[in-house]
């Protein structure tokens, strides 16, 4: 319900998009109050809560924060249809951006996911022995897949970001080569959704699933903003230092 609310209010606000985005004049509280799975972005950048009437603009140099890449962030997790545009790409720190991927792989592996995995196992353990095998076997599977997809990004693509950044000019690897191998682990996601919801037994009532199901819901949403943001900008800004370094 929580999501379906804010999927409806969502796609109204992107009929005129270009007059709702967020703004550095905005109250801080009020992204919130307008998106609020934005209470797991914030802290990413430091920010918690009780920010009284901070605007985004106070807040963020209060933080060390650039303005422009929180607004970036934030728009992005709360408009589908929004995307910017190369002048506000050309103004983005890679140093934020590597810093605000880093803080999401750490609290998805050390928070989200054994949260949302611990409920489940917990959950399954009422339903009969095959149901327990099955459910937790691709528990343990996606934890895999994520782990294996982060520890690619940590130890092969920020640190030749980070080379780049540094004026050397690595030749053995290139970032069309992080595009072209880049995984998708939100598509397990979706299958598990569907084996909860399709084919856990009767005893398994949507009272027990409910919670865990809308968790998931809401962590493949946000998992589909961060794949957007490595895909459509990470890729793009990192492009454009590659081609300014062959000059």
């Amino acid at each position: 319900m929580r999501l379906a609310i804010f999927r409806i209010f969502a796609e109204n606000n992107d009929i005129n998009m270009n007059h709702s985005l967020f703004s550095g004049k905005m109250k801080l509280a009020d992204l919130i109050l307008t998106n609020c799975r934005l209470l797991y972005v914030f802290p990413l950048f430091g920010i918690e809560i009780g920010m009284g009437e901070t605007t985004v603009k106070n807040a963020c140099e209060k933080h060390g924060i650039s303005t422009d890449f929180f607004l970036l962030v934030c728009n992005l997790y709360t408009f589908d249809k929004y995307m910017p545009d190369s002048d506000i790409l050309s103004q983005i720190s890679l140093k934020d951006l590597l810093k605000y991927l880093r803080n999401s792989h750490t609290d998805y592996l050390e928070h989200r996911i054994p949260k949302i995995t611990d409920r489940i196992l917990q959950s399954i353990k009422s339903c009969c022995t095959k149901h327990i095998k099955v459910v937790t076997e691709f528990c343990e599977k996606y934890m895999r897949e994520v782990i294996t997809h982060f520890n690619y990004e940590e130890k092969i693509v920020f640190p030749y970001i980070s080379a780049l950044l540094n004026g050397d000019k690595p030749t053995d690897y290139n970032i069309k080569q992080y595009e072209d191998n880049h995984s998708n682990i939100d598509a397990a996601l979706e299958d598990l959704k569907n084996i909860i919801i399709k084919y856990l037994p009767p005893e398994c009532t949507i009272e027990k699933w409910r919670d865990i199901l809308i968790d998931l819901f809401l962590f493949e949403d946000d998992l589909s903003k961060h794949t957007l943001l490595e895909d459509k900008i990470l890729i793009s800004v990192v492009e454009r230092i590659e081609n300014t370094a062959k000059k």
